[in-house]
């Protein structure tokens, strides 16, 4: 199986700031990917670097410097090479995935503002909606302003950045009045992939069926010729589709 984007699938990623490819991942290798996250949330199995977790803690897993097995399978599965590809303009590099297990609630934000560059494919491993927690984005919000850590602190000549004195969840807010477009909730199904810009401001939804699991997966991208890596006080692991690694130095 293949996931090529249509003419249409790109002209909305370019228009909206997200596409989606219906169907990309089967049913069975959805429940192959929870149940191995489940196992390794009980401490059934276990990865080194990955320490054991609480019962009852369902908290995101990202990976950046060390990935397990599964992740990092999933984040270089051949089908999203091209599609990665064609919506960066070159081969992609992954640099970070993450495993959900339930709906993150999490306020307004931009991926790019922590992975500079980047662009996400976003994997729903069971069916999403509001009961359990949607993806609420603002619709064409990748064509303003990105805001970047800088515009937080005083610069090098001792003026204060363009959000100084901002708290950064505040800003995100502001700047979602300030675009005034419109926000629509991504409810998605069982292997479903959302590509979308790291420019998009976007949120983890409401969860209204309290303690429902919300099992998903995000890889993060970033442009091969991306370098060196701005922001971030230590290098991280980037690996290619061709499996080569490297470190990308900081600034």
């Amino acid at each position: 199986m293949s996931l090529e984007l249509t003419a249409f699938q790109f002209d909305e990623f370019e228009q909206r700031g997200y596409t989606i490819v219906r169907g990309g991942f089967t049913d069975s290798e959805c429940d192959r990917f929870v149940d191995y996250m489940i196992d390794l949330q009980a401490g059934r199995t276990s990865v080194e670097g990955f320490a054991p977790r609480a019962a009852d803690d369902w908290s995101r897993l990202i990976s950046r410097n060390c990935h397990h097995p599964m992740g990092l399978s999933w984040m270089l599965d051949p089908r999203l090479r091209q599609p990665l590809s064609v919506l960066l303009g070159e081969e992609a590099d992954g640099v970070q995935s993450m495993f959900f297990y339930t709906g993150s609630e999490q306020r307004r934000h931009q991926d790019a503002f922590y992975l500079p560059g980047c662009m996400s494919a976003w994997v729903a491993l069971q069916q999403v909606s509001a009961l359990n927690g949607s993806i609420q984005i603002q619709v064409g919000s990748h064509k303003g302003p990105l805001l970047q850590k800088c515009d937080f602190h005083k610069n090098d000549k001792g003026g204060p950045g363009a959000w100084y004195g901002w708290n950064q969840d505040d800003a995100f807010d502001e700047q979602f009045t300030r675009n005034n477009l419109p926000e629509i909730a991504i409810e998605a199904t069982k292997g479903d992939v959302v590509f979308f810009d790291g420019r998009l401001i976007h949120r983890g939804g409401p969860i209204l069926e309290p303690g429902a699991f919300r099992h998903s997966w995000a890889g993060h991208y970033i442009p091969r010729s991306y370098n060196p890596w701005p922001y971030e006080d230590n290098p991280r692991l980037r690996v290619s589709f061709d499996g080569v690694s490297r470190f990308t130095p900081t600034e």
